[in-house]
């Protein structure tokens, strides 16, 4: 048995009628274990006061009674349990307090053995299991006996370690008579200063004698004599089995005439005792000449910290501290699924002030989440808020929360929320109910519908408590629903009134269910931005620096599917925000560019999904933004939404910064490393990867087809987005770091493949989708004049070379490029038309792109798809349409756009753009061993086929998007820095 399990049978046997407690680790299986037996009434009581105050009213009545509880429970009993000490009992009652030396699951370690002292009441401590059963039964017999409550007093390693038990019967007590005694019950302070002499003048002489009884002499040498109790006579007896070693069984009161006999003529006198010197301090006050020891005030003891503070005694010396195992670091964390974890989640992207409470949800306190300020007791979290409030500036009220959970608000929480009503607090209150005392091991409560014997009990709402205390504003909300979530909390923190919100949802351990499929990770669409990390949840793991999911422990909760995507690029923004928020721009751009090293071109073209009202799960992520920064949402509004602070014009501004305030000196490698890595192609991607590599120290060259660097960014997005200055400021960083960069050099024509393999330590693709995707539409081959294809198209324009546009332009697409190139073709003063196959609400493009182009006067034709370019001497003259309407689903789970019969139509144009999608152009791979279709085939790392050849961007991806681009950049250059470490480590 364990001693917990000893001790509720060791009470069994001694015929206890009544056991109560509340639950807390170390204490908790003991009166589980006793509501097994069928003869005990047992109860979880709402706390610990209220549990020894039922138990004393059981002792009273005549029926032997036990309370149990963890050490700090004997701080909620103290009331009861210094009174009942004066008063007495009628039938036995004993109190268990479980000690917690190191805190494995406490808030400190306080010696429960000062309160027997003060309360001048007897103590029993337990060694073993079989004790723990024996010192039960003779606590009862004693505080008959003595008329005085006993502590049990056991610690962590006696409560939870186990051992051989010898059993015996119940003892059918009978019930003591019941007589009315008001001298001795009630306690008036005429009675007790009567009860306090006989205390004092019988009950602690007469104890003195018994506690005499309860000692036990280990005779050995008397070359070390050690006076010892409760689980350090354990490692005292392990350490020095020569020793002899005066064990106490009692020890309040202590008996101090066989210690003083004891002691005599012994030469070397030790006490060792776990945590504070109560032993040894009262055998110093009875003259007995001790060697001083140190053993620390703090922890539990072990044989080796022992040994070493007896051996160091002679020399006066402090031990050195014990060596204990090397293992795998196991910090605590809420569980996979934990419906804790999406209320913190929520309080952290409030930026809320939060004073928490005691239980599993404590945890949120710690990384990633990092959502709780205060913790101190059981029930504080709303009394420490209301007076955190009383000195709390305005704004700061507006953050403050109380969050506690469901058995706690039962605890101790009622009492604080009934001094908010009525002392006019505007508290708001969260309390976490997952429908049991999870901590301790899912015990029942009061909110539960069941008692600790598993049979029906009346269920006390939460809901219906707070409104009959007179709450107004009380919202119930499923803490799996980040949106709602934050939406009540948000809501909640604006209301002048105090506030309850009740996360419903059960503890997924005691449910032991799933919430539905498995979530996995796309890796061709994860961008490392690692914001599900944020979360903590443990069934979220990095591997090689890649996001997997557990499938042993995921639950399919969705939490880290509702938090994913802030940011193409994997920018931290709330990191970010902060540190403009307190004016700190440099720090804020060496923060933003460990994800993004263009951030004066992607805080002009990047589509901003972080900007957006909300993302793809409905989250509102600039709105809250906006509200936690109040002063940069004034200067960096999303235009048209005064309330909405818009992150890409931030990222502007850091970008321009940067290009006033930083050379490329700034990110220069400190140290260099031989490996060369070659990068064909210079758009966003192969740059990002050069960036990147070249701060880790690699010689990086970069090849460029065209005469300037750039790719798609100079060549692909018209200048009237994205200005060639700002990109060559921003390229320039690159040649001040060092990064090589040839232009005009084609490989396949200037350079082989091969070639750059045999050059170089790795080569790295980024070409991009250079050519245009060509579309099987009839006249196309009639049509010499007047047909153009998108890209093509940009970059003659780009290019600065003449374009010759007719008067009438149709353009054919509906992603970015073809709103480029309707403006641009506007801007050659063209009346532009773009006709676009799926409905508006479908259309890839950037919103805010195709919202100019409206205002430019461009017009949009949806649902509209071409048949056939028309054509006169060669030269284009119109179009055949036909409408189309939604069809079955695709593969990407969209309507697939289907003809509508009979329905064509024809335009008048002198010109058409098609503008359908792009290609790469990669015949320079054939005969390489470098697979490919119309993408490099990489893994999601991307790490081609053959050995040291990597691609990212467009052409191994195809995400379309400078800022996606860039990502994948970044992604490669940690695969090739791992691809060459491994090379180097196996040299």
């Amino acid at each position: 048995m364990s001693g917990n399990e000893a001790i509720a049978r060791g009470a069994w046997e001694a015929g206890v009628r009544v056991g109560c407690g509340y639950p807390g680790t170390p204490s908790t299986e003991i009166l589980e274990a006793l509501a097994q037996y069928p003869e005990v009434d047992c109860e979880w009581s709402t706390n610990e006061k209220v549990a020894l105050e039922v138990a004393v009213g059981a002792a009273i009545a005549g029926g032997r009674a036990l309370a149990t509880m963890k050490h700090v429970g004997l701080n909620v009993a103290a009331d009861p349990f210094f009174s009942v000490a004066y008063m007495g009992v009628n039938a036995g009652l004993v109190v268990v307090s479980a000690d917690d030396p190191g805190m494995h699951s406490s808030q400190n370690e306080q010696d429960n053995r000062f309160l027997a002292r003060a309360a001048r009441v007897a103590m029993l401590e337990p060694s073993t299991p079989q004790e723990c059963k024996e010192f039960t039964i003779a606590a009862f017999e004693i505080s008959e006996r003595y008329d005085t409550p006993v502590l049990l007093r056991t610690t962590t390693r006696i409560s939870h370690g186990k051992g051989l038990v010898t059993l015996g019967q119940r003892q059918e007590i009978p019930r003591k008579p019941y007589r009315k005694n008001v001298q001795k019950n009630v306690v008036l302070p005429a009675h007790g200063r009567v009860r306090h002499v006989f205390i004092e003048t019988q009950r602690i002489p007469a104890l003195e004698k018994e506690a005499e009884h309860w000692a036990q002499i280990f005779e050995g040498s008397d070359d070390l004599v050690i006076i010892t109790s409760g689980a350090a006579f354990l490692y005292v007896r392990e350490a020095f089995p020569n020793a002899t070693i005066l064990k106490l069984g009692m020890t309040h009161p202590l008996p101090r005439e066989l210690i003083k006999n004891f002691c005599q003529g012994k030469k070397r006198v030790i006490v060792i005792e776990e945590l504070e010197p109560y032993l040894t301090e009262q055998v110093r006050a009875l003259g007995i000449a001790m060697e001083e020891i140190h053993l620390p005030r703090f922890g539990e003891l072990s044989v080796g910290l022992v040994r070493q503070a007896v051996e160091h005694a002679s020399d006066g010396a402090t031990p050195p501290p014990v060596a204990l195992p090397l293992l795998p670091p196991r910090p605590p964390i809420l569980c996979a699924g934990c419906m804790h974890r999406g209320i913190f989640y929520v309080l952290k992207q409030l930026d809320a002030i939060v004073s928490g409470d005691i239980g599993c949800y404590t945890l949120g306190a710690l990384a990633p989440l990092d959502a709780m300020d205060t913790c101190m007791n059981m029930g504080a979290s709303l009394s420490m808020a209301h007076g955190m409030a009383k000195i709390f500036s305005e704004e700061e009220r507006k953050r403050l929360v109380a969050v506690i959970g469901d058995s706690t608000f039962y605890h101790s929480g009622v009492p604080a929320l009934i001094d908010i009503l009525y002392n006019g607090g505007q508290i708001v209150t969260i309390i976490l109910d997952n429908h049991t005392t999870a901590m301790t091991g899912h015990q029942d409560h009061p909110g539960t519908g069941r008692t600790i014997k598993g049979e029906p009990a009346r269920v006390i709402e939460l809901e219906s408590l707070a409104k009959g205390l007179g709450i107004q504003h009380v919202q119930r909300v499923d803490p799996y629903d980040l949106l709602r979530a934050w939406r009540t909390v948000d809501e909640a923190l604006h209301r002048r009134e105090p506030s309850v919100i009740i996360a419903d949802a059960p503890c997924v351990l005691k449910e032991k269910r799933r919430f539905g499929e498995i979530v996995s990770v796309d890796k061709k669409k994860c961008t490392e931005c690692f914001a599900c990390t944020e979360l903590g949840c443990p069934a979220i793991e990095v591997r090689d620096g890649h996001i997997e999911i557990n499938k042993l422990l995921c639950i399919a909760c969705t939490h880290c599917q509702q938090v994913c995507a802030d940011c193409n690029a994997g920018i931290d923004i709330p990191q970010v925000l902060e540190l403009v928020h307190q004016k700190r721009y440099a720090d804020a751009l060496r923060v933003l560019m460990r994800s993004n090293p263009f951030p004066a071109v992607a805080g002009r073209v990047c589509p901003h999904p972080c900007d957006h009202e909300v993302n793809a799960l409905g989250w509102p992520q600039e709105k809250l933004y906006a509200e936690r920064y109040p002063d940069l949402a004034k200067e960096f509004a999303t235009p048209g939404y005064p309330a909405k602070l818009s992150v890409r014009d931030i990222e502007r501004f850091l970008g321009d910064y940067g290009i006033e305030h930083f050379s490329g000196a700034e990110f220069a490698p400190h140290d260099e490393r031989p490996e060369k890595i070659a990068i064909i192609g210079s758009g966003p991607a192969g740059l990002s990867a050069a960036f990147y590599l070249r701060r880790r120290g690699f010689r990086v060259t970069v090849l460029e087809a065209l005469e300037k660097p750039g790719g798609m960014m100079r060549y692909g997005i018209p200048a009237f987005r994205l200005d060639k200055e700002i990109l060559d400021r921003e390229i320039d960083r690159l040649y001040m770091m060092g990064v090589e960069i040839r232009c005009n050099v084609t490989v396949g024509r200037d350079v082989s493949f091969a070639e750059l393999q045999k050059e170089y330590d790795a080569v790295v693709i980024a070409v991009g989708d250079s050519a245009p995707q060509e579309l099987e539409l009839e006249g196309t081959s009639e049509a010499q004049e007047g047909l153009l294809y998108g890209v093509e198209f940009l970059r003659r324009v780009n290019r600065g070379q003449p374009v010759k546009v007719g008067h009438t332009v149709a353009v054919i697409g509906g992603g970015n490029t073809a709103i480029d190139c309707a403006r641009s073709a506007k801007r050659l003063g063209a009346d532009v038309t773009v006709y676009y196959r799926r409905t508006a609400q479908e259309m890839p493009a950037i919103r805010e792109e195709i919202d100019e182009a409206i205002l430019e006067g461009i017009r949009f034709e949806f649902q509209t798809n071409p048949l056939k370019v028309l054509a006169k001497d060669g030269r284009v003259c119109g179009l055949e349409l036909i409408r189309m309407q939604p069809g079955p689903l695709d593969k990407d789970g969209r309507r697939r756009p289907i003809p509508i019969p009979e329905s064509e139509f024809c335009i008048d144009v002198d010109t058409v753009i098609l503008a359908i999608g792009e290609r790469a152009d990669l015949e320079f791979l054939r005969g390489t061993g470098v697979q490919f279709a119309q993408k490099i085939q990489t893994t999601f790392t991307g790490v081609a086929s053959q050995p040291g050849v990597f691609a990212c961007g467009d052409v191994a991806f195809g995400y379309g998007t400078v800022t996606q681009s860039i990502a994948t950049g970044r992604r490669v250059a940690g695969a090739v820095a791992a691809y060459l470490q491994r090379k180097t480590t196996k040299k």
